[in-house]
Formats: structure tokens, C-alpha cells, sequence
């Protein structure tokens, strides 16, 4: 003991003398007593869980499955408890056997322990109770995986089919209506004798805005098959904007052979003649015909002017004229004057100088045939159309109050078209 202690105070006056070596051994006995504490209780939860996977209860089956497999395999370890273990659990355990595949072998009378039969038999009793619940553990699991499957496609169709009657308003949202017109004129506004009648319609916005005129039909039946073509050029798109000789912007509809349908109205820009053919496709679609027909009643006044009469030797003149936009469009027509200055006719509109002169020629050709109609507009005057020999519109002549002046018309173009000469406006610069 007085070595010991000798000892002890030697290595204290050693670490007092130095302090950092003294701190390193304190630091090593510290660790090593950590690791050994480490070790301790390591060992201990190894010996814990060995005892609780022994003592589990008979509401794991899946675990002792795997432990009576464990114990087959340890009892089978020789060829002779192989042998023995195949014999008596081979009609028990098809179902264990079946997971965990052995080799069968042609049995060999072997002499069997009675405590090895015992802990065979129980084995095998107690897997074969435990896996009847396996099988029903599975039905309910798949059963409750296949339910949503199934409904959920259901609830898809049901919450479309609630879409789309929400979504069909939706396209009827623009609703003009087509308004046919009824022109009557008569003599006195009491007779009962109408002088003349004609049919024509009209397209208006769902503001009331008149987005479209047609020309004249002879009757309601033909209006209303005008109103389906005229329907079926616009979703066709047969539009084409032109400057007018007032310098204004009109678009006119077209048919499939580019005659001339009708005509809308004027507008000071191009993008706004553009943008009423824009309302006037959604609105044409979706416009309902107006069952009330709108009679227009016109009182033809007295015709008392007598027939003019024209010097033979003064000749009347065509006059090319040109029409400049403020976005630099232009347009070339002509016009015919009588002998005293009155208009005759006012051509359509070209888009070169040579066009125009072409015109001409075709003018003349069309009024030497007499290729006339007289017509009642929509105001309730008279105007005559010049057409083609398939009926094309080729001009408009003026508008006259009595039929009877509109046919002095007729008869003074005949007579003026011919001999009259050919003069440009002083505007005009011929570029072809």
C-alpha cells in the first residue's frame, strides 16, 4: 500500500508539474469509459429484441412464418432430420413449402427422437391457423383499392356534363336581328291601288346600329332567300373593302362569282369600315328574322316636267376623276355629263387609270345593247342599273322621283355615250 500511495503522489506532483499531459490522460480515461458504457447497452437492446421477436403474440403471422421457416431449417441441418421433417409436415405445410421451396427426397425409415415429433407437430398448427387471415387481409385491401378506381372516372363525366349547358349561352351572347322592309308606292296615300312595290332587309346590331342593306326584291319570299345568301357569303368571308369617291371607306359583299350582293355603310377610316365587318360576321350568325315587316309607304308625286330636249350638235363628255385617302389610298372612276352639265351616270371604282379607260369601252358596249333595269330604291325613287350581258352590275345612274324622268335618263345616256369625248380631271395624272 505505501508503494501505492508513494505512487499516486509522484503522479501528482508529475501532473501538477504538467497540466496539458495531465488533461490528455484525463481525456483518454473519459473516452474509454464512454466506449465501454457504448458497449454495455448495445449488448443489452440485442438481448431485448432476441427476447421479444421469442414472446411475440399470434397477431403477427407474417413474422413467424419467417421464424418456423428459421427452425425447419435449423432442425433439418443433417440429411437424416430432412428426411424426417418432409415426412411428417408435408401435408400441412403446402402453403409454407410453396414460399420457401425444399428439395424432396423418396423418404428412408430413419429413427425419430419424440421431441422432435412434438415441436414439429405444434409448428405446423399453428401456421396453418395463421394463414387464413392472410387471404382476407388481401381481399379487403384490394377491394378498397378497386372502389376509387371506379368512381372516379363517374365523377369526371358528371362534373363535364355541368359544364357544358354553361358554355352554350356563351355563343348566343350576340343577337341582332335581319328587319325585311316593305316599299310601297302609290299615287294617293288613300287608294288602295299600289303603283309598284318592292322587298329589301337589313341587318342591324344588337344596339340597333344598320350594319348592312341589301338591294330591292320583287317579293318576301325572295327576301328571305336572300337573307340565307347573304348569310352563307359572310361566314364565307366574300368581302372587300374600297374607297368610295367621296373619299369615305365602304365594304361591299360579294357573291361566289364576285357579283356584287350588297353594299354597307360608309365610314371615315379604314379600320372602321374593317371593324364593322368584323360585327357584322358575329352578328349575321346569330341575328333572328324579324317577323314584323316594316312597310315603307311613298307618295310618287305629279309628274309634270316635260321631256327634255338636247342639242344634237353639243356634245356631252366623260371625265376621269381620282380619289386620294389620307392614309395615300386612291381610286380612279368616270363620270358622263349631258350637253348642259347634268350627270348621267357615275361609274364604279378602279384602282388604276387604265382600268378606267377599259371601263369606258364596256360602258358603251352595254348601253348600245340597252342593257337597262329600272329600279325602285329603297327611298322611294327611281334609279336605273347598268349590267353586263350575265346580269353583273357594271353602275348606278341617278336618282329621279317618277319613273318617267328616270327613262329620260336612259334615253340621254344612249345618245351622250357615243360621241362623247374622253377628258381626265385636272388631278389626274395618267401613270399606264
Amino acid at each position: 500500500m505505501d508503494t501505492i500511495k508513494a505512487f499516486v503522489k509522484k503522479l501528482l506532483a508529475y501532473f501538477s508539474a504538467n497540466p496539458v499531459f495531465a488533461f490528455v490522460v484525463i481525456g483518454c480515461c473519459v473516452f474509454i469509459a464512454i466506449l465501454l458504457v457504448v458497449v454495455f447497452t448495445l449488448k443489452f437492446k440485442a438481448k431485448k429484441t432476441n427476447l421479444s421477436l421469442e414472446q411475440q403474440p399470434d397477431s403477427a403471422p407474417i413474422e413467424k412464418e419467417s421464424t418456423t421457416i428459421n427452425q425447419v431449417e435449423e432442425i433439418t441441418e443433417t440429411e437424416d432430420e430432412k428426411e424426417v421433417v418432409e415426412t411428417i409436415v408435408s401435408e400441412p405445410l403446402n402453403e409454407v413449402i410453396q414460399e420457401a421451396p425444399v428439395q424432396k427426397e423418396e423418404p428412408k425409415p430413419v429413427e425419430i427422437k419424440k421431441e422432435v415429433k412434438k415441436e414439429v407437430k405444434e409448428e405446423p398448427k399453428k401456421e396453418v391457423k395463421e394463414e387464413k387471415p392472410k387471404t382476407e387481409v388481401k381481399k379487403e385491401t384490394l377491394s378498397e383499392y378497386k372502389q376509387p378506381e371506379k368512381t372516379e372516372p363517374v365523377k369526371k363525366e358528371e362534373s363535364i356534363a355541368k359544364i357544358e349547358p354553361i358554355n352554350k349561352p356563351k355563343s348566343k351572347r350576340y343577337n341582332g336581328k335581319w328587319v325585311i322592309c316593305h316599299l310601297v308606292t302609290k299615287e294617293d296615300k288613300n287608294s288602295e291601288n299600289n303603283v309598284e312595290e318592292a322587298y329589301f332587309f337589313e341587318l342591324h346590331a344588337s344596339n340597333g346600329e344598320k350594319l348592312l342593306s341589301s338591294e330591292e326584291y320583287t317579293s318576301y319570299n325572295g327576301a328571305l332567300k336572300g337573307i340565307e345568301t347573304h348569310k352563307a357569303n359572310i361566314l364565307k368571308n366574300n368581302f372587300r373593302v374600297g374607297l368610295s369617291k367621296k373619299g369615305e371607306y365602304i365594304f361591299k359583299l360579294l357573291s361566289g362569282k364576285n357579283t356584287l350582293l350588297c353594299t354597307g355603310e360608309n365610314y371615315p377610316t379604314r379600320l372602321r369600315c374593317e371593324n364593322a365587318i368584323d360585327s357584322t360576321k358575329r352578328f349575321a350568325e346569330t341575328a333572328v328574322v324579324d317577323e314584323n315587316i316594316h312597310d315603307i309607304i311613298v307618295q310618287i308625286p305629279p309628274d309634270t316636267d316635260e321631256e327634255v330636249e338636247y342639242d344634237q350638235t353639243i356634245l356631252g363628255k366623260w371625265i376621269i376623276s381620282k380619289t386620294v385617302a389620307e392614309d395615300g389610298d386612291e381610286i380612279y372612276y368616270f363620270e358622263l355629263f349631258a350637253s348642259n352639265g347634268e350627270k348621267l351616270l357615275s361609274s364604279e371604282e378602279y384602282t388604276s387609270y387604265s382600268g378606267a379607260l377599259n371601263g369606258i369601252n364596256t360602258h358603251k358596249n352595254n348601253i348600245e345593247k340597252d342593257n337597262f333595269r329600272i329600279a325602285l330604291t329603297k327611298r322611294g325613287d327611281y334609279i336605273y342599273k347598268l349590267l353586263t350581258g350575265n346580269g353583273q352590275l357594271l353602275c348606278l345612274g341617278e336618282h329621279y322621283k317618277t319613273r318617267r324622268r328616270c327613262e329620260n335618263a336612259v334615253e340621254s345616256v344612249k345618245r351622250f355615250s357615243k360621241s362623247s369625248p374622253i377628258l381626265t380631271a385636272s388631278n389626274v395624272v395618267p401613270k399606264d
